[in-house]
């Protein structure tokens, strides 16, 4: 029988362990990867061109509209405004304070013995300034109307002719309270000075006090 001898089966051994060789598979892998990292970034840089682009055409037309809307905002503050006077000059018109209701109220108060000699009515308004609608950034902020605040105060002077010259007030000042619109409508009412016995010379030398009552609404913002 022949015998075959092959004298390149070292070269053959040593070539086919370079093809095997996992450093080289690795290499291949490697490239592989970043190819298609690159494909995948040259993706993502031409998505963002075309967004880029259509964020240019939506400043273009928002330039174009502002001019508009910068106006349209405009006009509705006015509006606003106009409608908040509206309204404050409609309040003012049915809210305010009128003294025909609490003179009528206090005839019905009135005590045997006591004597109503002075009455004096006190209106003081605070002006609280408003704030004028603005614009910020292109949006509209809503102002805030000027307001009044209102403090309304009647005092009541009169003498109490009773026996004991004194005794009555105090049923005055529960009359008033108990008074229906007063006691809706009042905050307070407090006795703010009492003279000592006096004598009368028109009640024929008859003795009486004289006395203050200090009546106080409550404030309101009008």
């Amino acid at each position: 029988m022949p015998i075959r001898i092959n004298l390149l089966a070292e070269q053959q051994a040593a070539e086919d362990l370079r093809r095997r060789d996992p450093v080289k598979r690795a290499t291949w892998v490697a490239g592989s990867l970043v190819g298609i990292l690159v494909l995948w970034s040259a993706y993502l840089q031409f998505k963002l061109m075309g967004v880029g682009r259509d964020v240019n055409r939506v400043e273009a037309e928002w330039k174009k509209l502002e001019p508009e809307y910068s106006k349209v905002a405009t006009n509705l503050n006015r509006i606003a405004d106009a409608e908040r006077k509206w309204t404050s000059l409609q309040n003012l018109a049915s809210n305010r304070f009128l003294w025909a209701t609490p003179l009528n109220a206090l005839q019905y108060t009135l005590v045997d013995d006591v004597q109503i000699v002075r009455l004096k009515a006190d209106e003081a308004y605070t002006i609280i300034e408003g704030v004028k609608p603005s614009t910020n950034s292109g949006v509209p902020s809503r102002g805030k109307p000027a307001r009044s605040r209102e403090k309304i105060g009647l005092t009541i002077e009169a003498n109490d002719y009773s026996a004991s010259a004194g005794d009555q007030i105090p049923k005055f000042q529960e009359a008033i309270n108990r008074q229906p619109y007063f006691k809706t409508n009042l905050q307070k009412v407090e006795l703010a000075a009492r003279s000592a016995k006096q004598t009368d010379g028109s009640k024929l030398g008859k003795p009486f006090v004289f006395f203050t009552l200090d009546c106080q609404f409550p404030e309101k913002e009008r």
